[in-house]
Order: C-alpha cells, then structure tokens, then sequence
C-alpha cells in the first residue's frame, strides 16, 4: 500500500471527480484511476458507488473517511518528530492544566525562549488529573500544576523532583456595573447565582468546603452554571451570569480594568500553589536545560 492512494483517495473526495482530483494530483486520469482501483484491491472492497451518475462513496468508504485523514495526519507529524529528533535532538515534554496554560505557561515560555532557545519543547494541554496521569506514566518530562497550599503531590515518590514557582489566589468575581461596583450587592440581595465548578473537579473540591459551605449557610445560592473550566467560568463571569471563584493570575488583567469586582474581602477564597515536577534525567536532555532554568529564576507566579 502506497501513502499516495490514501492522498488520491481523499483529493477524489474533494474534487468531486476523477478529472479534477486527477489534475490536483499531477497525474492523468487513466493514471489517478488505476492507482484508485490499487487501493480498492488493497483493502479488499470497493470505495466508488461506479453506477452512480455522479461521484458517490460507499457506506463503508463515508463511516471511514476520517479516519483516514487522521491516520495520514499522524503519520505526516510522526514523521516530523522522527526527523526533528534525528537532527536537532530529543525535545523535553511539559504537560500542564489548561488554566496555567493560559496564565502562567506564557511566562515561562519567554523565560525558556530568553535563555535556553535551543531547547525543544513540546507542550501538552490537558485537564489537570490527565496530566498528572501522563507525569506518573513517564509520558511527560515536567509536570506544571495547581495545588491547594499545603497538599503537595507526589509525595510518595521521592525520586521525583519539585520546584514551587509561586502562590496565587482563588478569587471570587462578579462583572461591574458602569460605576465599577459589583452587579450583584451581597449586603442587601439573598438570591445569588453562582458559577460554579464540577465537584469532582480539583477546584471543585476545594472550594466545597468550607467556602461554597458558607456561601450557602448566608445566601440562598442558585447555581446557574457548572463546569470544570476556568475559561469558561471567567467569561459567564465577565457576562454577568454570576459569581464564580478563579486564579488570580488568570484574571489580573480583568481585575486592573474594571471589568471584574474581587470579592474576596466578603467571601474569602483559598491559596494555591504553582508547583513543578521534574521526572529523574540522565543529565543531558533538553528537560535537564530547561529544569535548571526552573530551579534558577522562574518568571513569578
């Protein structure tokens, strides 16, 4: 089987006819079509309804056409890395929460490109028990994670490295009125919609208690929305929707222009901590490069 019939194959789909595809591929048609029928013998069945007035795929040809495009993609980045590794060296592998992915990663990205530019990266976004999951399994050489102050991971295994970048706040928010004032009044109103997250969320369990506790035990909380994303929470947020708690370091920028109202004074929120986990290295990787810029003088939290 040659990666050229599967490149035939989807150009025919595109194209909508054998000439066209034929000419977006540089090929003749008798040509375009005889390399089309060597796929069909390959696999064993056929992929063109052929009785069909106008280009039709087979049942079994539609129920597969993207996985097809997603085995070609794969094989071309797999391809990629292979000859990205074999001139410029093995790549250091981070795994990180979706949230820092967005606040913190940005720093520290610049601080790596500033001082160690020549070592590669690859970053892998994810929810946060996935990326723990993947640091566990030796499938990432950093792990970059929240933490509730105090509750360390990992702490079982001691050959494994960490390095706490910095502390930020779980902060509670509502958008502001025109005045700049908080569009919902805690003193006088008992009804309050909350943004809320999936209890079995990491922030879900620690706000439960004994903050979302107590905002029950003084107002009467409608939860309106609830989900284990803190972009989604900082934008219900920024909408008016209702008071949600997130990391102080994903909406300063909010915070300094008036478009979010900290809450905190009121409602108090919980201490996190940024932590980085570094798998044992042999001393010459590009995890090593970058865990020495870790360990020397991180961007702040």
């Amino acid at each position: 089987m040659k990666i050229e019939w599967i490149e035939d194959f989807l150009s025919l789909i595109e194209a909508g006819t054998f000439s066209q595809a034929a000419e977006r591929r540089h090929v003749t048609q008798p040509a375009f079509s005889r390399r089309i029928r060597q796929l069909e013998e390959w696999l064993g069945v056929e992929l063109i309804d052929r009785h069909s007035p106008r280009l039709t795929l087979l049942p079994h040809a539609q129920a597969y056409e993207a996985s097809l495009r997603d085995w070609l993609a794969h094989l071309y980045a797999l391809r990629g890395r292979i000859r990205a590794d074999a001139t410029q060296g093995p790549r250091a592998i981070l795994t990180t929460q979706h949230t820092l992915t967005v606040s913190y990663l940005p720093r520290l990205l610049r601080h790596f490109r500033q001082h160690a530019p020549q070592a590669r990266l690859q970053v892998r976004s994810s929810d946060r028990s996935d990326c723990i999951r993947d640091f566990q399994r030796g499938d990432a050489d950093l792990l970059l994670c929240s933490e509730l102050e105090g509750s360390p991971l990992l702490v079982d295994r001691v050959e494994v490295e960490r390095v706490l970048l910095g502390t930020e706040q779980l902060v509670p928010v509502c958008a502001a009125d025109r005045l700049g004032q908080p569009i919902f009044d805690l003193e006088s109103q008992t009804r309050l919609p909350l943004i809320g997250y999936d209890p079995s969320s990491f922030l879900g369990g620690v706000l439960s208690s004994p903050y979302l506790l107590d905002l029950q035990r003084r107002y009467d909380v409608e939860l309106v929305c609830e989900t284990a994303f803190t972009i989604g929470i900082r934008e219900l947020s920024l909408a008016g929707l209702g008071v949600g708690w997130l990391p102080h370091g994903l909406i300063e920028s909010d915070l300094e222009a008036g478009k979010l109202v900290s809450l905190v004074e009121r409602l108090g929120g919980p201490m996190l901590v940024v932590a980085c986990y570094r798998q044992p290295g042999d001393g010459a990787s590009a995890a090593d490069q970058l865990w020495g810029l870790i360990n020397a003088r991180p961007p702040t939290v």
